[in-house]
């Protein structure tokens, strides 16, 4: 494959203590310099109000940078309003407008992520993909509001059924090309096991939210899918713990809730606010125990995080509610599924019955299967190249 000049486009500057989120797009950035192409990350950040916090954040976004070798691949844009996106007024950090014009006009392809950039900016790309990391929400979302679609060429999204018969996610009449939650392995050592006591593991938001279909509401909300499973702690007797962004004063009761029911509550921004401590938190587990929203179950969407592949890649087995993702993975050692809390219990059962072979099936399946280098050129492909 030739050289290739890509753009990816996220936002990362608003969210500096959101190290999964980092971590899920650096190795975007690495794994595709490391097939060879010329990569460029956009970040548009709306601006907080004051000339002086903006730049505070725009220094940190290249500091973290700066600690991968990539200080010069990363520029931020900063706008008034998030619909207000024009490269002739924005505030540009880490190279001039001119010169992005430029790297705009030529770049083979722009991957933007979530359809964060907008027009007027969006027309300034030839070849424009959108990358959907959350099918189901996504596409409901599309049916009320204006995500702009329809100004991109090409539609990724880690919605592994979204090629099949059997899901329930409305297309939208676009072509949906699933691809599968990557890792580039060099940021991640298969640890050795912590031992029993260590605990099964996730780092998570504490969400409410629902969307309607028609008459049917579908949850969005992470609280939703983890009090779902609210007793597997008592049930098998050992550890759990989340990493919650559940405030010390959150007055609702789940924080009462979680702990009686055997759950250890850490918060998320203390014990994995940066991607090595990302890295540490998921090698001192145990294994993932993971909730999906529920509304990828709900429609089968074959979800897959992007998180669990880092667990996998840290020889951390990972059982996660099944959405579908079994019919697109390999299951059963490794990477276990579970539909209803009988086989979660099971599925801990299992793991902690075998740990060395399901340690050392976790990693295997990252090398097999998960691998940037396998998995980047297919995406590549989807667009043409």
């Amino acid at each position: 494959m030739s050289r290739l000049r890509l753009v990816l486009a996220g936002a990362l500057a608003r969210y500096p203590q959101g190290a999964g989120h980092w971590a899920c797009f650096l190795q975007y950035i690495l794994g595709l310099r490391d097939l060879g192409h010329d990569v460029l990350w956009l970040d548009v950040l709306v601006s907080t109000g004051t000339r002086a916090s903006d730049e505070r954040r725009a220094q940190l976004l290249f500091k973290r940078f700066e600690q991968y070798g990539l200080r010069d691949v990363c520029v931020l844009l900063v706008v008034d309003q998030s619909d207000e996106q024009d490269l002739r007024t924005a505030r540009a950090y880490g190279a001039s407008t001119r010169w992005l014009a430029e790297f705009f006009r030529t770049a083979d392809l722009l991957w933007n992520f979530a359809a964060g950039v907008k027009p007027p900016l969006l027309a300034r790309f030839r070849h424009r993909v959108l990358v959907d990391g959350d099918p189901g929400h996504l596409q409901i979302s599309a049916q009320t509001w204006d995500l702009g679609l329809q100004h991109h060429q090409t539609f990724l999204t880690t919605g592994t059924k979204l090629s099949d018969a059997d899901h329930d996610v409305p297309l939208l009449g676009l072509k949906w090309r699933p691809f599968v939650q990557f890792v580039y392995l060099p940021m991640w050592a298969a640890a050795p096991d912590p031992g029993v006591e260590a605990p099964f593991t996730s780092v998570t938001q504490w969400t409410w939210e629902e969307l309607w279909q028609g008459d049917r509401v579908l949850s969005v909300g992470k609280r939703a899918a983890d009090l779902a499973y609210l007793d597997l702690p008592r049930l098998v007797g050992r550890p759990f713990e989340l990493a919650v962004n559940l405030h010390p004063r959150d007055h609702t009761g789940d924080r009462e809730l979680l702990r009686g029911a055997g759950w250890r509550l850490v918060h998320p921004h203390r014990v994995a606010g940066t991607v090595s401590g990302y890295q540490r938190y998921l090698r001192r587990s145990r294994a993932e125990f993971g909730c999906p929203k529920p509304v990828h179950r709900a429609l089968r969407t074959g979800w897959f995080s992007d998180r669990s592949a880092c667990y996998l890649a840290s020889g951390r087995p990972v059982l996660i509610e099944d959405t579908g993702l079994s019919d697109h993975l390999p299951t059963g050692e490794g990477l276990l599924v579970f539909r209803d809390m009988a086989e979660a219990v099971a599925g801990v059962e299992e793991i902690d019955r075998d740990y060395a072979r399901h340690h050392r099936a976790a990693r295997e399946l990252a090398e097999d299967v998960l691998d940037s280098r396998r998995c980047l050129p297919g995406m590549l492909a989807a667009c043409g190249y």
